[in-house]
């Protein structure tokens, strides 16, 4: 596990592997970076700052102050959501990116020195499927996360619906 961890807090693997994937994987780099900005933002939100909230609006004293923050927690659960979203499905489409431009790399070394030199081909082909390989990776994790943080809002919606519907009950109690 250790030999893991320090593999891959190697800097000058991650840099070789970037270089070697061409110039989309910079570019991964940076969407992958903000793709797991925002789903650690959404579960900060989930564990830390949603009890919080959903405890102010369970004690409203009364409905106009309920309705403000159920309509609050309900914007905030669905915060940054369709950026995810958005962000999950254009990964594969820069890895595609990079496989087509590693293909264009293999067909100018074939138009220049001929389909003899097949290390120069070689190292084209693993600079097309590189950044694809990046793409589909960050789709898949990101997704299962997104799956999961979808779920959750989603369950935590019908219980802001039930909560709602209490309220309704109480008032017409009354």
């Amino acid at each position: 596990m250790p030999e893991v961890l320090s593999a891959l807090l190697n800097l000058s693997l991650l840099e070789q592997l970037l270089n070697s994937g061409g110039p989309v994987m910079q570019v991964l780099l940076l969407v992958a970076f903000v793709l797991w900005s925002l789903l650690l933002g959404r579960l900060w939100y989930k564990f830390v700052e949603f009890p919080g909230a959903l405890a102010r609006c369970r004690k409203a004293q009364n409905q106009p102050s309920f309705s403000i923050a159920a309509a609050q927690l309900h914007l905030a659960l669905q915060q940054s959501m369709g950026l995810i979203k958005t962000t999950i499905g254009v990964c594969p489409l820069l890895g595609l990116v990079g496989t087509v431009l590693g293909m264009i790399e293999i067909f100018d070394v074939i138009a220049y020195s001929g389909v003899s030199n097949a290390k120069l081909m070689a190292s084209g082909v693993a600079r097309a499927i590189l950044p694809t390989m990046a793409g589909m990776v960050l789709a898949i994790s990101g997704m299962l996360l997104f799956t999961y943080i979808q779920r959750w809002v989603m369950h935590q919606r019908r219980l802001l619906s039930r909560l709602s519907l209490a309220w309704a009950q109480k008032i017409h109690e009354i």
